[in-house]
């Protein structure tokens, strides 16, 4: 995303690469055949299908729940692909219902509901689409609403479904009754291009100056709004970005490109912002110009060697502009240097987006009169009159040349309502005033404009929606619904309907209908009514009526004698939760079925082999090598209706030694690395605490960003095939993701976190991707838990006080990091997601461990506790040792027997020891370096235990 970033090759942002090809495209490039490439098609990888989470995400496979501009916008270029590229991918035509589907999901989670009408609140960070639950810490985004509202109307114009157009509504009516600027990124004018169509259209009433004001005042979430001004001699105006308006303004390339694009069709709606809209596109292109390195001089850009030298078409640009930086004003720079994410601040992800800009703006004959294309970006849009918008800044009357496509054409204006020319081709001249702006749409000559009902039409299609500038709001039926189309006979049901654009005062009357006859006694809303006792289609009719206004819409149903609905299916469950290679594995699907109904399963399995199959338990036999497959059902009815389920089920090596970890941190006296001389610790901040067994100042104590343990990078740190990762963990205080252990975390190579709901996440980057494991359930705070986490090469794993606990299919090399291994904390630089907790006992490996040993690491401890054994021996000395060592005893107790082994369980032949008084001297020659447990035998029969390392 960056020129120069870390680990480059493995990086992939559907917010860098999907607007990428949507901005080639609207300039005129087939991105669908480029070169023998469908770049179209490829973009589908973002759709995350296999983790169920069933929308575009920034990343393949990912989860949602983190950020809501990284979630949605994915989502947004999509529709705006699918809109140029109707048939781009099979699978487009899926997606794009489904993508409607999740984010109506989510609108009806946080409350939305057309039975009744109840507006959703939405003023949270972001929303999970796996859990069903927002996101309630950080900066909340509750412009989010507008983006999901862009979305949802779109999916309605595609499909006709009014389930959108309701849902469009509810996310619309959060985002216009909201009292303060929910300005935060670049969802916003999205939104406020939704309700412009939508007010334009279907004829709501959503308070577009409102939404204008704030895309560019400065909203108080982030300081973010529409720059103004002059920075030493430069023209910034129009750029967007943090609007501090105290010189310390910070202005980002993409959002204005971005903006310019969302908001360039709007004038066809409503043509009172024509003015300001075109004002403002002319100046934003005007001063975007500045992030490119050939605009400023050297000593005013961070990355000027590298542009200059490889870009000479400047066509990557710096992703921000700082007013003032060191002195130096302005500054075209970044995030990314100073981040530790690249090498450059120049910004692919915010160049991506250029072409929509470009595709919006063209020159004309007059230098300062751009011309602003309000089709372009108008996806599914009214585009059917080519429109063209000019604004005129400068002090005297100009002359546009306007050239236009072959044929013949009606001219009309809509800021004057004058036809212009009624069959013009070649070129025209389009008169502009000093100050002013003109907008004409072009219609088949032939052709004439008719008004009737407040709006200019040719044909069927408006020319103008606001003729004689009328914007009086009439009466209308917002929503219209009933629990489901479906009804029994003789059952009763009830039907909501929800009036819009009431006048102020009045009282709304309803009539309803059934087959067009009248129902008594039904003056309200809800209303309530009997299905017929025969079965056969039904229309269901609402009018109301209000200060002389009336409105009228309709539902058709069918009654039925019997409601077809597909099997209860509560997913698959797993006799074991693994399964050893070459074993045997049940699995049973949690059916609930309903009384008389007759099932029906069909099983399959990605690897093994599936037999004796009775009805909903199936027999799986694992494959011979470790993997992870995938467990399917479909359950159908007597209906032809059915219900399918997945699961994982992972096989593992079962034969696989104990094994030894590269680092050990037993936390008990010191920071030292346990099994070798060598990746020592260092502690910063971080305080002695008990362990989990209430042992004092065993363990580290993490209170604040400041405390971190860390381990200096190194090579062999880097290992690419397998990890294994343990620890004890404690955390006090949950808010913002906890950081446990990382290694570069999930930009570069792993980490092991606790998400803001209380999820352990286990999270890997590989050379095929970064993908996240979550656990089960939320941990409790206060409470220890013994946590290994795995990466196998096939598989990622996540285990809990020894048992497994959940675990995905993920492959790839392990991508190495440059930051070092830190405990409590994402990396050495980044302090807000530090852990508020305690660490203990912290294991690496660099391979995959066996089962039974990692069931064993809770009971494994570097210093015993709480037995009388603690008193037995008094130290053991020197400690590492060169294979030649002291025991000293607390009291002069007889010794029957001493013995070595190593850390998997080897037996090492103690060559002879000497026992002097309280003492024994023990020498074990020629014994390679690592950990050792020694066991002593006293004469009472009990056996001491100690750990013991050799250099």
């Amino acid at each position: 995303s960056y020129v120069g970033a870390n680990g480059h090759l493995n990086q992939a942002e559907a917010i860098n690469i999907m607007p990428a090809v949507v901005g080639a495209s609207l300039v005129g490039l087939d991105k669908s055949n480029q070169n023998s490439l469908n770049w179209v098609a490829m973009t589908k990888d973002f759709f995350n299908l296999k983790n169920g989470q069933n929308v575009y995400l920034n990343n393949y496979s990912t989860t949602s729940g983190g950020d809501w501009w990284y979630d949605l916008m994915p989502n947004l270029y999509f529709y705006q692909l699918k809109s140029l590229y109707p048939d781009g991918a099979p699978e487009f035509e899926e997606q794009f219902t489904t993508v409607a589907d999740r984010w109506l999901w989510a609108v009806n989670q946080l409350g939305g509901s057309s039975t009744p009408w109840e507006v959703p609140y939405m003023n949270y960070r972001a929303f999970n689409l796996a859990t069903g639950e927002p996101l309630t810490t950080g900066v909340p985004e509750p412009e989010s609403a507008g983006s999901i509202a862009w979305l949802l109307y779109n999916a309605y114009l595609e499909t006709g479904n009014r389930k959108y157009l309701e849902g469009a509504q509810l996310s619309m009516d959060f985002l216009a009754g909201f009292e303060t600027n929910p300005s935060y990124e670049l969802q916003l004018p999205y939104g406020t291009l939704a309700a412009a169509r939508m007010n334009a259209v279907e004829g709501t009433n959503y308070p577009l100056q409102k939404l204008l004001d704030w895309c560019f005042d400065r909203g108080a979430l982030r300081g973010w709004g529409s720059i103004v001004g002059n920075w030493n001699g430069y023209d910034v105006s129009g750029l967007i970005g943090e609007a501090n308006d105290g010189g310390d303004d910070y202005a980002f390339v993409m959002n204005g490109f971005q903006q310019a694009a969302a908001l360039a069709p709007l004038p066809k709606y409503d043509k009172r912002y024509a003015k300001a809209i075109a004002k403002w596109i002319l100046n934003v292109t005007n001063a975007s110009r500045l992030f490119y390195w050939h605009a400023l001089p050297e000593n005013l850009q961070d990355s000027y060697a590298w542009a200059s030298a490889n870009d000479p078409m400047a066509c990557i640009p710096h992703e921000s502009m700082k007013e003032v930086w060191q002195e130096k004003s302005p500054f075209a720079t970044g995030d990314a240097i100073r981040g530790g994410w690249a090498e450059t601040n120049l910004s692919l992800y915010s160049g991506s987006s250029v072409g929509y800009l470009a595709a919006v703006v063209e020159t004309t004959n007059i230098p300062e009169i751009l011309q602003i294309d309000l089709n372009k970006t108008d996806f599914y849009g009214d585009n059917t009159f080519t429109s063209w918008m000019y604004f005129n800044p400068t002090g005297t009357g100009k002359q546009v040349t306007v050239t236009l496509s072959p044929g013949s054409f009606g001219v009309y204006e809509s800021i004057t309502e004058n036809v212009l020319f009624s069959a013009a081709s070649g070129s025209i001249q389009i008169n502009v005033p000093s100050g002013e702006v003109r907008l004409i749409r072009l219609y088949e000559t032939g052709q004439e404009p008719e008004a009737h009902d407040g709006k200019l039409y040719i044909g069927d299609d408006v020319l103008d929606y606001h003729y004689q500038y009328d914007y009086s709001e009439n009466l209308r039926i917002k929503a219209f619904s009933v629990e489901q189309r479906l009804i029994l006979t003789n059952a009763a049901f009830t039907a909501w309907c929800e009036p819009g654009n009431v006048p102020e005062g009045s009282s709304v009357q309803y009539s309803w209908f059934l087959n067009e006859e009248e129902v008594s006694g039904e003056t309200g809303s809800p209303a309530n009514f009997s299905a017929p006792e025969t079965p056969g289609p039904l229309v269901l009719k609402c009018v109301i009526s209000a200060n002389g206004q009336f409105a009228e819409d309709t539902l058709h149903l069918q009654v039925v004698e019997r409601i077809p609905l597909p099997p209860v299916l509560n997913g698959i469950q797993a006799a074991s939760p693994y399964t050893a290679m070459g074993n045997f594995n049940t699995f049973t699907a949690m059916v609930e079925p309903a009384p008389g109904e007759t099932l029906t399963y069909v099983w399959s399995a990605t690897a093994g082999v599936l037999s004796q199959a009775v009805d909903n338990v199936v027999s799986w036999q694992a494959p011979d090598e470790p993997t992870v497959a995938e467990i399917s059902v479909i359950v159908a009815n007597q209906d032809m209706l059915s219900a399918e389920a997945s699961t994982g089920a992972l096989v593992k090596d079962t034969t696989i030694a104990e094994q030894s970890p590269i680092i050990y941190y037993p936390f008990d006296t010191d920071n030292q690395n346990a099994a070798a001389n060598r990746f020592h610790a260092t502690v910063v901040g971080a305080s002695k605490t008990e362990d989990a067994r209430g042992k004092p100042s065993t363990a580290y104590r993490f209170t604040s960003g400041s405390n971190i343990i860390y381990t200096e990078n190194d090579p062999e740190l880097n290992f690419p095939d397998a990890v294994s990762l343990s620890c004890w963990v404690k955390c006090e205080q949950l808010g913002s993701e906890r950081f446990i252990i990382s290694h570069g975390s999930w930009q570069q190579r792993y980490k092991l976190s606790i998400t803001p709901e209380g999820f352990l996440r286990w999270t890997v980057k590989t050379s095929t991707g970064v993908a996240d494991l979550d656990g089960s359930s939320p941990i409790e705070l206060n409470r220890y838990y013994h946590v290994t986490v795995l990466y196998t090469g096939y598989s990622m794993e996540l285990y809990v006080d020894g048992a497994l606990d959940a675990f995905k299919a993920f492959s790839g090399e392990i991508q190495s990091s440059t930051k070092p291994l830190t405990i409590g904390r994402m990396d050495n630089v980044e302090t807000l997601y530090a852990l508020r907790g305690s660490v203990d006992e912290v294991k690496l490996w660099d391979r995959e461990i066996p089962i039974p040993q990692i069931e064993q690491l809770k009971k494994q401890w570097y210093t015993p506790y709480g037995i009388e054994e603690f008193d037995a021996v008094a130290r053991i000395y020197p400690n590492p040792s060169n294979g030649e060592f002291m025991i000293e005893f607390t009291n002069n107790e007889k010794i029957t027997g001493l013995t070595m082994a190593t850390a998997d369980g080897r037996r090492v032949v103690v060559r002879h020891f000497n026992r002097d008084d309280d003492r024994i001297s023990v020498s074990v020659p020629q014994i390679a370096s690592g950990l050792y447990l020694l066991s002593i035998a006293l004469g009472d029969g009990k056996v001491v235990n100690r750990k013991i390392m050799v250099r």
